[in-house]
């Protein structure tokens, strides 16, 4: 594998750097991410259109020996931390909020280093966590702390009551040190083999690197930084963690209006996507359009609202097609 497919995005030291430093803000909690035993190899959850499902091709996982569940940093956090099946293998404001009641804020995802709205806020009582984690809570958003590159030409300014939350113009925290605080939602660790790019921005991407080698820089970048590893995951540790992600996939399984995706032989859930043939770039003739999978549903629902099968818990709806 070429070198610069697999060494640090231009991004990631200083992101990582910031993210230690922010541990002169002490947390005041320390417990350990709450982890089933075993990811059984197939899975459903509700969810507020009906039930998703997750589905491991090669078998159930038992975490215990895989690193997307391993403590690996210092902060209590794992892979595991943002990334639950019943939210689609992201994180969800409902489900966020009931993990913070459940835990009273001392769940592992309330971390101030990018849980909170800024790393140097209040968490002396519940309510002061509530209002520090407020984003994360009600939007769920976490916070990520990005360099302006040296080269950069273009120049960032905060306007007065442009930073509600402090955190751009704070001395230790902002742009006075070179960052900029953005807010945004962890992207789902499954079904990753149909990424073109890795990370919102395709910031973990690079033109000569492979999706192995750019999720393994995500990987690894993400257990520095959000889980202030002090070293690295290992190699090893890297490709059970890119293996468990590719290996795993989610879709709707069941709509509360056009009932099992998988009735007459339509090709809803995650057993079906795991078989789908995917191709970057023009399609070939031969894989088979997302019109020709829907065609079960489209005779039962040519006077009414349906649902097509997604990826992950999101559903994308239309009238009579």
């Amino acid at each position: 594998m070429a070198p610069e497919a697999t060494s640090t995005r231009d991004f990631a030291p200083a992101m990582i750097d910031h993210m230690h430093k922010m541990r002169r803000y002490k947390d005041p909690d320390h417990g350990t991410q709450p982890t089933p035993r075993i990811i059984d190899r197939f899975r459903v959850d509700l969810d507020p259109k009906g039930a998703i499902a997750s589905f491991q091709p090669n078998g159930a996982t038992i975490t215990s020996n895989n690193a997307f569940f391993k403590d690996m940093g210092t902060n209590g956090r794992t892979c595991f931390t943002c990334h639950q099946p019943q939210s689609g293998w992201t994180i969800t404001p409902g489900d966020v909020a009931e993990r913070f009641e459940r835990s009273a804020g001392k769940d592992p995802i309330f971390r101030l280093v990018d849980g909170a709205t800024c790393p140097n806020d209040d968490v002396s009582t519940l309510r002061a966590k509530r209002r520090a984690y407020k984003l994360l809570i009600d939007k769920g958003l976490v916070r990520i702390g990005l360099a302006v590159p040296a080269t950069a030409e273009f120049k960032v300014e905060v306007k007065p009551g442009d930073d509600p939350y402090g955190c751009n113009t704070n001395p230790e925290t902002g742009l006075a040190v070179g960052i900029v605080s953005t807010y945004r939602r962890p992207l789902p660790s499954t079904n990753v083999g149909f990424l073109s790019t890795v990370m919102w921005d395709g910031r973990e991407s690079t033109p000569t690197g492979t999706l192995e080698s750019d999720l393994t820089n995500q990987a690894r970048d993400a257990t520095l930084g959000h889980a202030q590893a002090a070293a690295s995951p290992t190699d090893a540790q890297l490709a059970e963690i890119v293996a468990f992600q590719k290996g795993i996939f989610t879709a709707q399984i069941f709509d509360k209006t056009a009932k099992f995706l998988t009735d007459d032989n339509a090709k809803g859930g995650p057993s079906a996507l795991s078989t789908q043939p995917f191709f970057l770039g023009s399609m070939p003739e031969s894989v088979t359009s997302m019109a020709t999978m829907a065609r079960p549903w489209r005779a039962r629902s040519s006077s009414r609202t349906s649902t097509l099968p997604t990826i992950g818990a999101v559903t994308t709806t239309s009238a009579a097609w």
